[in-house]
């Protein structure tokens, strides 16, 4: 009996049963109203025997070739209906099989998994059209995790493979206390340029798993955009002649820590590859409060503007830092509520931020 282990096999016999069901139901309800006829006759007619009993012995007798067809009928009409089972449910299974044939190719490396679409509009062409789509999400979630992956183990091993290296030709011989100095400050460089890399991926990575948990605070955006401004003139020498602000007084909702990156990072990157003028300008339109970091620079060409985001992106752009400063800009921005993006009908770059406002 294995072929009832199958769904065909369960679903051809239960509806050989239900059929089995239906014609021993009516052949009871059939022999019930004739014996219930053949008695009510019997008590009417109870002063005439004779013609009672002729009608009483017709019934019997008709009764008797009733069950005798059902005897013969009902095999047949359970077989058959077993067989039409078993082919409807063929039929209405044959997805099923296709797509674990499918699965299985693509278990053995032999392209990838996608279900198969009838194109009928049935119940299995939606949850196949459904799965499919989920299906080509987690492809290209784990397509973009490999090159994170991959592009996270280069960047790691550039610092690693300096730091190594200048050590190994500083062992080789005896060197003045200057040269151990210098060696030491190369190091150092490289060992900051690492830890910044490990704090952003981090940073990255809790983003993308939803743990960055951000405060949920009031807080003046101007103030914070000015500290932002205060720790640029502090990281890059001259920044104080070459940056401006036009801010307003404006009360967002979030995490004045994550904005305080955000706008260090659009900052950072107006300051490294903008133009000799960035500014930092703020507005509130329509009930949100939208930052913009500008500069008169030669702007992002267009080829790759839909990339400038992408993370360890660096095309059209010198070859410093890690191209995960704008990336990391979005993700902390996203993580509160708020957006960002880069203003297309800009002059030189234009990078906003924008979260909603709250009244004061």
């Amino acid at each position: 009996m294995t072929w009832l282990r199958t769904l065909r096999g369960r679903l051809a016999a239960a509806f050989a049963a239900a059929v089995l069901g239906t014609v021993l139901f009516f052949s009871t309800a059939t022999a019930i109203a004739i014996y219930a006829h053949d008695y009510n006759e019997r008590v009417a007619f109870a002063g005439a025997p004779g013609q009672a009993e002729g009608w009483v012995g017709d019934d019997l007798h008709d009764a008797k070739k009733l069950g005798i067809a059902m005897l013969i009928v009902s095999p047949i009409a359970v077989v058959g209906a077993a067989l039409f089972g078993l082919w409807l449910a063929g039929r209405a299974l044959a997805p099923m099989h296709e797509a674990a044939a499918r699965a299985r190719r693509a278990l053995n490396g032999d392209g990838e998994l996608e279900l198969p679409v009838r194109g009928v509009g049935d119940e299995w062409d939606e949850l196949a059209q459904v799965t499919n789509e989920l299906l080509q999400a987690q492809a290209q979630v784990t397509i973009k995790a490999k090159a994170f992956s991959a592009n996270a183990a280069h960047e790691l091993r550039t610092p690693l493979t300096t730091m190594l290296g200048e050590v190994q030709v500083t062992l080789r011989r005896d060197r003045s206390a200057e040269e151990y100095r210098t060696a030491l400050q190369i190091v150092e460089g490289e060992a900051r340029r690492l830890g910044r890399l490990v704090e952003m991926l981090l940073a990255l990575a809790r983003a993308d798993a939803g743990t960055l948990n951000p405060a949920t605070i009031r807080f003046d955006l101007a103030r914070a955009a000015r500290l932002a401004v205060d720790r640029a003139i502090v990281a890059h020498r001259g920044a104080d002649r070459r940056l401006s602000l036009r801010l307003v007084p404006a009360t967002v909702m979030g995490d004045p820590l994550l904005t305080g990156r955000v706008l260090d990072n659009l900052l950072d990157n107006a300051l490294r590859h903008g133009g000799e003028h960035v500014e930092i300008a703020l507005e509130i339109v329509a009930g949100v409060v939208r930052v913009a970091v500008s500069d008169d620079g030669p702007g992002v060409p267009d080829t790759i503007r839909d990339r400038v985001f992408e993370r360890f992106s660096r095309e059209g752009a010198p070859a410093t830092g890690f191209g995960l400063g704008l990336a990391i800009a979005r993700a902390l921005a996203e993580a509160q509520g708020g957006r960002l993006w880069l203003d297309d009908g800009a002059r030189g770059a234009r990078f906003v931020v924008e979260f909603p406002a709250v009244p004061d």
